[in-house]
This record gives C-alpha cells, structure tokens and sequence, in this order.
C-alpha cells in the first residue's frame, strides 16, 4: 500500500509505488531468537539480476498472495500465489507493456478478486480488476489524464468488490475515485486539498463498510491523512508533531474496524514514526527498536492492520540498515529478517513485510546480494 506520487513511469511505494519489481521460490528457515518460520518463495520466471524477482504486494484471510514479478527480460508481470505454494499462471492486463511499464497488483479481496494498475507503452497508468475465474477487465477514471505519468491508480478492494484508489489528472493533480463492483466511478476531493499539480486527494484503502482512508496534500505542499465516510462526509487529521510539506502525513489506510494505519514524519526530529488511529479518534505512534534517529530515516511502510490491530511494515535501523517489523496490538513492534537479505546501509534494500492476514500470517520481499527481490512468508509464532 502506500500511497504513490507519481514522478515517473515506475515509482516507489504503498504503498506503494513501481519501483523495484520482482518474484521467487520455497525455502523455509526460523528465526531463533523468537522460534518463527519464514518460508520464501518465487514466482514462475522471476528474474535473477539486479532488481528482478517477485514483488508481493498484498494477502487475504485465506493465505493467497498477489504482487508482480520482474522476469530475466525485464517485463513485469503480475502473479497470484495460492495457500499451497502453487501459482496460478502469471498474467498481464490487455495493453500493458510488461518492459516500459507494468502488470502491478496492489490488492486482493476474500474472494481473490485482484486490483491494481498496468502501465502502457506511454508510461500511462490505467486500472484492472483480475475476477476469481482468471477475466481481467481494465478501467479508466474518464477524468484521468493521458500524459506520462498520469491516469488511474487503483490500490484497494473490498469484499464486496468495491475499488479505491486515485487519479492524476492532465494538470497532474490527484483525485480520490470509488469504483462500485459494476463499474460505477464517483470521483471524490478531500476539503483542504490543494489544487495546483502534485497536490489534491489520494486515497490509498477502502473497508467493506465503505469508508476511504488516504492522504492530501494541501495548498502550501503539507501532508494530512484523512477518512472519507461511506456517505461522503470527511475529516482530516494529522498525528502528533506531523509536519507538512514533503514531510507530513504519508500514507494511510484503513481495516474493517475503521483502524487507520500508516507513517508520518516527526516535525522536530524529521524521522519517519508509525501511526495507528483508532475509530474513536485516538493516535498511537510507534518506532521498532532500534530505529534510525537522522532526519528521514526511521520507519517506512506501515501496512493495513488486521482485525486484531496488528500491523507490518520496515524501517532502518540505527546503522540505516533496512528491516522487516511486526506489531501487535498494545505492544512494542517486533524486528526480523529473511534469511540472506542484503544489509546496504542507507537503502531500502533489505527486508519489508507488506501484508498481515486474520491468522497473523506476514507477506513481505527481501533482496539478496544481487539485488535480485523475493517474497516471504513469515508464520506466527506456534
């Protein structure tokens, strides 16, 4: 998840954005210190040079994964992998182009019903939605631009098929947009949302009763979270000692409980800091041990919390060293690592779940001393 900004053909997040993509296979290794396993894994054709692989990027209750993997030609693909460890076979949205752009999943529903963007041969976004039967039907927001680097961004799926996400329009300003399960757009803005490019709304999660969670960026280039209701009223809010500008509030989403997740930047310290928004409106903030302490280091990705508030993400350590961290709720995050992930001070290379299911299962990537990205599969403590 996490919300994307669009600078470029492929970019970085989400949280989410397309910027390393990458597959893998079935290993298996614990982590002794706290007796967990970790299982990792590749895609069908995942790519083994520098920054190819497989990308997992979302899991459901039932334990699939989805994501998009980097094959040896440098085509991007997406990939859907079952609970077995079998995949389906690897797919590509109609007008994709799998080498200037992508196939890129971002989402998937109890059902298995899959969301995300492609990307064509002009580096334009467009959405799909992937049905359980394997039929991929592409979409676009009609307000969307068709310039490089614009278009339609779908991030999240509800269970009820229901898809959120943003738009970047031809002045490269972002809207909110919902996308009902048969095909009806409703485009939305946040009040506060600036109206100049690389400003507006980006919603980032939807939950199955409706409501939206994402971020704006307002007039003067500041950051703010906000939730958008099932009837359309909104809020904004920022954590304690956010601040804006390319600092802020930076990503957030939403679980089934109204539980908002997601990462912000410090206004004294300037390091990324965890959030957690509770339903009633309460902020709790946290930081894995050993976080980094310079400016703009600290904790990345926060993902969407499951229904018993736990969470996933990384950050870097005090040595800028990239880590995977899991939190569950009340307590302090727990740091850990795949088995072989490259340590590359002042990157994000290393380790980074993406998704917590209802069992406390984690999917995440890792990449090795080739820079080559695998997925894992981290199972809860027995």
């Amino acid at each position: 998840m996490v919300r994307i900004k669009l600078t470029s053909p492929h970019f970085a997040t989400p949280a989410v954005r397309c910027l390393a993509h990458l597959l893998l296979v079935a290993v298996a290794a614990a982590l002794p210190a706290a007796a967990q396993k970790i299982v990792e894994f590749d895609a069908p054709d995942g790519g083994v040079g520098k920054f190819q692989g497989t990308q997992p990027t979302a899991l459901n209750n039932a334990g699939f994964i989805t994501g998009y993997l980097t094959d040896s030609g440098n085509g991007t693909h997406g990939f859907l992998r079952k609970p077995d460890g079998h995949f389906e076979p690897n797919f590509d949205a109609p007008g994709a182009d799998p080498v200037v752009g992508c196939t890129c999943a971002q989402a998937i529903n109890k059902e298995g019903a899959i969301t995300g963007y492609y990307i064509d041969s002009s580096s334009v976004f467009h959405g799909f939605v992937r049905a359980v039967d394997g039929k991929i039907t592409t979409f676009d927001d009609s307000d969307a631009g068709s310039e490089n680097s614009q278009g339609t961004i779908p991030l999240s799926i509800n269970n009820a098929g229901v898809v959120a996400g943003y738009i970047i329009d031809s002045t490269n300003l972002g809207h909110g947009f919902l996308r009902s399960a048969n095909g009806k757009i409703t485009n939305f803005d946040i009040p506060g949302a600036g109206v100049a490019a690389y400003q507006g709304t980006y919603a980032e999660g939807v939950n199955d009763s409706g409501a939206i969670a994402g971020t704006i960026t307002d007039t003067a280039n500041v950051g703010h979270g906000f939730v958008r209701q099932s009837d359309g009223t909104s809020l904004v809010f920022d954590p304690p000692s956010a601040v804006g500008g390319a600092i802020g509030t930076y990503t957030a989403t939403i679980n089934d409980n109204g539980l908002v997740s997601g990462n912000f930047i410090d206004a004294r310290s300037r390091v990324y800091v965890g959030f957690l928004r509770h339903s009633d409106g309460e902020i709790t903030t946290f930081q894995p041990p050993n976080a980094g302490e310079k400016p703009y280091y600290g904790t990345y990705a926060v993902s969407t919390a499951n229904l018993k508030g736990t969470t996933t993400g990384f950050f870097q350590d005090k040595n800028l060293v990239a880590h995977s961290f899991v939190r569950y709720a009340g307590k302090e995050p727990v740091a850990f690592d795949a088995p072989g992930q490259i340590e590359v001070p002042g990157t994000t290379y290393g380790s980074a779940g993406v998704a917590v299911n209802s069992d406390g299962l984690i999917a995440g990537r890792w990449h090795d001393p080739n820079y080559a990205v695998h997925g894992f599969l981290r199972f809860p403590n027995e």
